[in-house]
């Protein structure tokens, strides 16, 4: 048995795949999420379980376990941008985790590796930035570094030039808003093309946002800059106390929403030592941040040398029989002293795709009570009252059936529900069921998917979030059903809160995919039955 790590483990879709080729002994697991743990300890049973990989000596852990042979896992990897974040992000530090990863490769020198990521981990999207603290590192090992552009702002922030400003630490700090007073005001401006939403959240949060403008205005440093945030501040304090329509202070909102996104961003170069150069674009006042990048892949190849022959590819996880499109590239290390000569590959596309579609996943349970609470203790399916496929018959356990819980579904959703046909999304709903969306143009075709039966699904995010429908029932899909469509076993029960057990799921490697590319290493490694 090859004694396996899996860090950033999540659930344990990886570990599982590769446990269930009986070669594996995952011995530790590395998560800091409280409810993944939970649900990784529960279905793996006795495993060390490390609550952070930053700061963890693996090459002591490696020593209390008696070695380790295989390091396995999907360390994040956001590239330069986190739209899901509020505020204007340029940097995801979940970055620095690759490093971590594979300085636990250098520490462990394991027989091999594996890494999952998102697909577009090989673009050119995904690089690092060159920062203080990884500087000589980076000219150590000779990795390209080449010249990008960090646009503070999209718009240019008319009566002011905020270059000396991004230039001054101390100054920049002090002008931007506390974090209460802007998640306020943000929020504000997200809904002002909204009127119910806008009225809505105005009738609950006036009073509090002209106590938090006034709280802010009061003893604050005076300068030209903080000047700017005052002006517009008192416009829109004034118009909220005399309960005006947004288009009286819609324009000192957006004005005062740019400048400090341009000031977070600056605010966030900082906190992230990131090297640079603060200049105006050529030819206008627009400020940038002059800054050098090198790819990921680059840093993988300099900081492994020629310890690990490698290679990467994408995969699908529907070439192994899960019902869903799911591209995720994979990269896999050998170490040279037992790769010799051979080439090392990792599975291709296959000539025939076993086609297993929703219906195939779920349509034995359309008949089972959904339960709405994370606390229910599981329902009796052992005698199915509906066809059950072969894809669906590997998954079922006897006894009783987990974490069939869902959504709640309110009136509105219910009338959307009902107009969609199987495979419709948002963009198929009549005009009258959507006005209160902001740009209804610009949400993503997953937004309220109703599920075909007969086909495959596309790749399975938090469907919770996302409002995925069930393709016969108006009702969101459970976390049971998303779990078989991941290929989860109905034995595997994911613990904690409803929604923290959907974006379990939704992070998950399907264990599928992973039993298909532990065979595969397989192939390059020394395995004995102990």
């Amino acid at each position: 048995m090859l004694k396996t790590l899996d860090l950033f483990a999540g659930a344990g879709g990886l570990s599982w795949g590769f446990a269930q080729t009986g070669k594996f002994h995952i011995v530790a697991a590395a998560e800091n999420n409280p409810n993944a743990q939970r649900t990784y300890l529960r279905n793996h049973g006795d495993v060390r379980m490390i609550p952070n990989v930053v700061g963890c000596n693996f090459a002591e852990l490696s020593t209390e376990l008696g070695g380790i042979d295989i390091v396995i896992g999907g360390p994040p990897c956001q590239g330069f941008s986190n739209a899901n974040r509020q505020k204007s992000s340029v940097v995801c530090m979940n970055n620095s985790l690759v490093k971590e990863y594979f300085r636990a490769i250098r520490e462990i020198r394991p027989l091999a590796f594996v890494m999952e990521n998102v697909n577009m981990l090989q673009s050119d999207i995904h690089r690092f930035y060159d920062t203080a603290d990884d500087h000589e590192e980076i000219e150590r090992l000779q990795i390209e570094l080449r010249n990008d552009v960090i646009a503070l702002s999209k718009h240019e922030i008319h009566g002011i030039d905020t270059l000396p400003l991004v230039q001054d630490c101390e100054k920049l700090t002090e002008t931007i808003l506390p974090d209460k007073l802007y998640t306020s005001l943000h929020i504000l401006y997200k809904n002002k093309g909204s009127e119910d939403r806008l009225k809505k959240y105005i009738e609950k949060n006036d009073i509090s946002i002209i106590n938090q403008i006034e709280k802010y205005l009061t003893d604050i440093p005076d300068s030209v800059y903080i000047q700017y945030n005052i002006v517009r501040l008192r416009a829109i304090q004034d118009s909220l106390s005399r309960a005006q329509n947004i288009s009286s202070y819609s324009e000192q909102l957006s004005e005062l929403i740019e400048y400090q996104k341009l000031l977070l961003t600056a605010q966030e170069i900082y906190d992230n030592g990131i090297l640079c150069r603060f200049e105006h674009r050529a030819n206008t006042h627009h400020t940038i941040a002059i800054v050098r990048s090198y790819s990921v892949l680059d840093y993988i190849h300099a900081v492994l040398g020629s310890d690990y022959k490698q290679t990467g590819s994408t995969v699908n996880a529907r070439w192994f029989g899960v019902p869903q499109e799911r591209l995720r590239y994979i990269r896999i290390g050998i170490r040279s002293d037992l790769a010799g000569d051979y080439e090392i590959s990792l599975p291709k596309e296959p000539a025939e795709i076993p086609f297993i579609t929703v219906g195939d996943a779920i349509s034995d349970l359309q008949n089972c009570n959904v339960s709405y609470s994370r606390e229910e203790h599981g329902i009796d399916y052992s005698e199915a009252d509906l066809p059950v496929s072969e894809y669906a018959r590997s998954l079922r356990h006897n006894g009783l059936l987990y974490n069939h819980i869902t959504t709640k579904t309110t009136p509105e959703a219910l009338v959307r529900f009902k107009a969609l046909k199987e495979g419709e999304n948002f963009h198929k709903l009549p005009k009258e069921l959507i006005r209160s969306y902001k740009k209804p143009e610009r949400t993503q075709n997953t937004i309220y998917l109703r599920l075909d039966s007969k086909k495959y699904s596309g790749t399975v995010v938090n469907v919770r979030k996302s409002m995925w429908i069930h393709p016969k029932l108006d009702r969101a899909i459970t976390v049971r059903e998303a779990a078989r469509l991941q290929s989860f076993p109905d034995r595997f029960i994911f613990e904690g809160t409803k929604d923290s057990q959907y974006q379990q799921v939704g992070n998950a490697v399907p264990p599928l995919m992973a039993k298909a590319i532990a065979e595969n290493i397989l192939k390059y490694l020394p395995v004995n039955d102990e």
